[in-house]
């Protein structure tokens, strides 16, 4: 299973996600919601691979420091591990 983080910038917000969830779809986000543009982004991007593990994608969002103080994981995908 592949592993994404979702930065929100303006919001001091990240979410983990998994590659399969309909809101990250291996990076790419939902269909015709994130264009590519402005200042949120998928961490790995499409077409890059997911993170392997989920402890990857949570040292990633723990690496982008204090600034984001509203982290976690995703409530539709990732519910199971919460």
């Amino acid at each position: 299973m592949a592993y994404f983080v979702k930065v929100i910038p303006p919001n001091k917000r990240a979410r983990v996600h998994t590659g399969e969830c309909k809101f990250c779809r291996d990076g790419q986000g939902m269909e015709n919601q994130d264009k590519g543009t402005g200042p949120t982004y998928w961490y790995p991007c499409y077409p890059n691979p997911g993170l392997e593990t989920l402890a990857s994608a949570k040292e990633y969002m723990a690496s982008l420091g204090l600034r984001y103080d509203n982290t976690g994981l995703c409530t539709y995908c990732m519910r199971e591990e919460i």
